[in-house]
């Protein structure tokens, strides 16, 4: 069964709510006591949420490409490229946070091994 375009547009637009939600309890310090939320294990969650992000925003952007450079660019794992690097450097400047470099490159490579997943899914799948 195909899934319309519409359904990943509502899946993407619940899960990036979700991922605010997250990113608010964290910025206002009420994931303090979350075990999942401090290292090692915050570089698997950076690791999975974004890349489910990614996922979604692909689906929900109809797997559009962008080209920059000459390079064909996947559109929905570009936009959650940028917003992670924003987000890191959000998390810069405020008091309940802070920024790394690690938690960028584990979400970069969720972003990347989750959009990979995805066309080799679309691929078996024929899509």
């Amino acid at each position: 069964m195909k899934l319309s375009k519409k359904f990943w547009i509502v899946a993407c637009f619940v899960y990036v709510l979700i991922l605010l939600s997250i990113m608010l309890l964290a910025a206002t310090g009420k994931l303090v006591n979350f075990p999942l939320a401090h290292p090692p294990y915050d570089k698997l969650g950076h690791f999975i949420l974004y890349g489910i992000a990614s996922f979604l925003c692909h689906r929900a952007t109809g797997k559009k490409n962008i080209h920059l450079f000459n390079y064909s660019i996947p559109f929905g794992p570009a936009i959650f490229t940028v917003f992670t690097a924003a987000e890191e450097m959000l998390q810069a400047i405020l008091p309940n946070r802070s920024a790394s470099i690690e938690d960028f490159l584990f979400s970069f490579c969720g972003i990347a091994v989750f959009y990979w997943i995805g066309e080799v899914w679309d691929r078996k799948k024929g899509h």
